[in-house]
């Protein structure tokens, strides 16, 4: 119980400051290290290192969540919902040109196993897509070292992507899309899609 209390807190700590500092840093390389050095500061609790580590931690970055592109690195903005785990932004770039793409939801496997089993296809477990061969998910703000830890943190959950705007496209000009990650055309990196305005769509032939 104690360790999931500890885990929670931790957790709700990474993703509010991730939210706040990386939404910041867009098209900037600094943190805007105000809210950063006052958030160390005040750390004073046991898990003191392990807190100032998420709030270094920034935005996550992956792969494998545009069906049109899947090596194009997704920008994660994640914040805390007092419904469920989280609930991310997506961007396709870091720059101030950023074009908001759609959102994650993420859910702990306590809410994900509450799912109905016709929901629970469109959800994938961070535990597999972590892995440097998927989803490759990291923490540039952060050391190899570091980004291990925090990724270790968050993995025991499940993400729904739901995009808004196919970033190959100048307008966003299709419906909202939900990629399904484990899906063999998103797990094969030399699939090439034939697409054009408008044709985001996973029935696409290749």
């Amino acid at each position: 119980m104690l360790k999931s209390q500890k885990f929670n807190r931790l957790f709700s700590s990474f993703l509010a400051f991730s939210l706040i500092m990386a939404i910041g840093s867009i098209g900037n390389n600094s943190l805007g290290g105000g809210m950063l050095a006052m958030a160390q500061t005040n750390t004073t609790t046991s898990e003191g290192e392990d807190s100032n580590l998420v709030l270094r931690a920034g935005p996550l970055t992956a792969v494998r969540h545009i069906f049109d592109d899947p090596t194009l690195r997704v920008f994660h903005y994640c914040t805390p919902h007092h419904l469920i785990m989280a609930v991310c932004t997506l961007f396709d770039t870091n720059q101030k040109n950023a074009t908001l793409i759609g959102i994650e939801y993420m859910l702990t496997p306590d809410d994900y196993n509450k799912l109905p089993e016709r929901e629970k296809p469109y959800w994938h477990y961070h535990v597999t897509e972590f892995a440097p061969n998927r989803a490759d998910p990291h923490f540039p703000q952060l050391s190899a070292e570091d980004e291990k830890k925090v990724l270790k943190m968050i993995e025991d959950s499940y993400g729904k992507v739901i995009l808004t705007w196919n970033p190959n496209d100048q307008l966003p000009a299709f419906p909202p899309q939900i990629p399904i990650v484990q899906h063999p055309d998103m797990v094969n990196k030399s699939s090439t899609p034939e697409t054009h305005i408008g044709s985001y769509t996973q029935s696409l032939d290749y």
